[in-house]
């Protein structure tokens, strides 16, 4: 999703802070968030972005090899039929409360997705950016006008939109979410152009371990700049900076933010004085925190509600 909201002019890092989701979502790749979570970010990100075929948009433009454990099992599926039941198969690993079942018939297969439980938030753009990302599937057997994509939605003006992501002769209005193919390609090998990474695995990556550095070393002001930075994740200043800026974060940015977290998280736990939370996350003039805590929050780090629901109290 960062690099789609970076090409709407949006900052990952305020989009999540919008949504109250934890700001530093760089420095756990294989983070979880709450369904009902899921659906409203995804919801917010059409808003934002002025586009009601975002999903669509940002499961098509995510490679499988970008999809960690489940994307590479279905690249190194023996065949067609292979990979869609390990997509089936392991779709807990990438999404829970989901449901994949590849179901064959006749001449037709179909991969039918569909959510197990009560939806608590509108699930379309999640269910557009499944299928976009689904749909990858039966095209690893390089035959493209063999795979259709169906969807429950009734007609809405500007669908032809979707062919874009979803291809040409999209169904709407039918039983259920799916893709729907030529039972012939269930037995054809993969077609893999190459096992090198994405353009978006390599930066998101870096994003991770530049995010997970700056946690590391916060107290040590030599080590939070960018220079020493970069030599730590083995890239050029300017390579580091062109992979975050792919995934919308500027690194000034994501260190101001990195401090914000940990001070928060600092104060919440208690025991500690405002001296020497300034110094625990870069700060060698506490002068310098406090102005930088007011920009953060609109208060002082003393008036901050801690864990208990008290004020902290500098020793």
């Amino acid at each position: 999703m960062a690099p789609y909201l970076a090409k709407h002019d949006v900052s990952a890092i305020e989009f999540c802070r919008r949504l109250g989701i934890s700001p530093n979502v760089f420095q756990n790749a294989d983070g979880w968030l709450a369904r009902a979570q899921c659906f409203r970010l995804a919801n917010e990100m059409a808003t934002i972005a002025g586009d009601p075929f975002a999903g669509a948009h940002v499961g098509f433009s995510t490679d499988l090899r970008d999809l960690g454990g489940w994307g590479q099992s279905v690249l190194a599926a023996k065949d067609v039929s292979h990979a869609c039941a390990l997509a089936s198969a392991n779709v807990t690993s990438i999404h829970r409360g989901s449901d994949i079942r590849l179901l064959v018939e006749g001449k037709t297969a179909r991969i039918v997705f569909r959510f197990a439980d009560r939806c608590e938030f509108d699930p379309r753009q999640l269910i557009l950016g499944s299928l976009a990302v689904l749909r990858k599937v039966p095209l690893l057997a390089g035959e493209p006008s063999c795979v259709k994509v169906r969807l429950t939605a009734a007609k809405t003006q500007g669908v032809e939109a979707l062919e874009e992501c979803l291809g040409s002769g999209i169904e709407l209005g039918c039983e259920h979410d799916m893709i729907e193919f030529d039972r012939e390609l269930l037995g054809l090998p993969l077609k893999i152009a190459g096992n090198e990474p994405t353009k978006a695995t390599t930066a998101v990556t870096s994003t991770v371990a530049v995010a997970r550095l700056l946690g590391d070393r916060l107290s040590e002001d030599h080590e939070s700049r960018l220079e020493v930075v970069a030599r730590r994740v083995g890239v050029s200043v300017r390579t580091l900076q062109r992979r975050l800026k792919y995934c919308g974060v500027e690194f000034e940015e994501l260190l101001d933010d990195t401090r914000r977290s940990e001070a928060m998280r600092l104060i919440r736990e208690g025991g500690h004085s405002m001296t020497e939370i300034a110094y625990r996350v870069g700060y060698s003039d506490p002068a310098h925190f406090t102005r930088a805590f007011r920009r953060w929050t609109g208060m002082a780090p003393s008036r901050f509600p801690g864990q208990d629901g008290e004020s902290f109290s500098p020793c």
